[in-house]
């Protein structure tokens, strides 16, 4: 079974019409992505033999109509539905949004999981031959995580000052076997215990997707190559209400072409979206 976990948020401006994406861990947000965003990632796996959707909603500001939610998304899917918390055993941890990752993740039933940021979207020409490259990649043990498609393939950027590669929770998928959550934790509560026990780094980032790319170790974090003919995964630098709805319903070269009048995919992998 495939696991597909899908983490969104209720932050301020979930509920405009256009959204922008701002500072690091700002992404975009929009209702669409609590629902149309849900069927984006079903549409693509759906033809998979065995799937689960879990949608994690980390609920910063309240949101009445749940119903709405429940009954608009695939029957396949898990709702957790988490008050916003910036606490970890009783007192703030800064890190709480990477314990939204784990949290989520954890109730992945699947010997593969896959994630994603809610304001991604995937699209491809033929899914199920992409999930078996990405799965025959994972089951050989030549990879660990394999992220989105990179101009800088196998690397997620040409920064050479980056001494390894993290796996970028935007989008990636691994065997759930690998996601090891007490060792995780561990290096989430101390960097001492993170630096000292995989080595320290020129830069150091010690959150959730930094952790699980160290913890894997360099060579095996897979940024594909760009594969436009084939396959895309990207994030919304800017999304108006109503793309993915109308996305979802269009044969994979109409979408190409959309992405190629926004401008393409920019730096790291986002599309300023524009009304279709």
């Amino acid at each position: 079974m495939i696991s597909i976990v899908i983490n969104t948020d209720t932050r301020p401006g979930f509920d405009a019409s256009t959204s922008v994406q701002g500072k690091q861990f700002e992404g975009t947000r929009n209702l669409d992505f609590l629902v149309e965003s849900i069927w984006n990632k079903y549409n693509f796996f759906k033809d998979y033999p065995n799937i689960e959707i879990i949608q994690f909603i980390d609920v910063h500001e309240g949101f009445s109509d749940w119903n709405r939610i429940i009954k608009s998304c695939p029957k396949k899917m898990k709702l957790i539905i988490s008050p916003h918390n910036e606490q970890y055993r009783g007192a703030f941890f800064p890190k709480y949004n990477d314990l939204n990752y784990i949290q989520a993740l954890s109730m992945a039933r699947g010997k593969y999981v896959v994630h994603f940021d809610g304001d991604m979207a995937i699209f491809g020409r033929d899914p199920n031959r992409i999930i078996s490259d990405w799965l025959y990649l994972l089951d050989s043990d030549r990879y660990h995580y394999i992220s989105y498609p990179s101009y800088w393939s196998p690397s997620p950027d040409e920064d050479t000052k980056w001494d390894y590669r993290w796996a970028s929770t935007r989008f990636f998928v691994c065997k759930q076997e690998k996601l090891d959550f007490p060792e995780i934790i561990k290096c989430l509560i101390s960097d001492e215990y993170l630096y000292g026990k995989y080595g320290d780094k020129y830069r150091r980032c010690p959150w959730f997707e930094h952790i699980i790319g160290i913890i894997a170790g360099d060579d095996k974090v897979y940024y594909p190559p760009m594969q436009y003919k084939n396959y895309m995964v990207f994030s919304w630098e800017t999304y108006q209400s109503g793309i993915f709805s109308k996305l979802n319903q269009l044969p994979y070269d109409d979408v190409f072409a959309y992405v190629r009048q926004c401008g393409g995919i920019s730096y790291p992998c986002d599309v300023r979206g524009v009304k279709v």
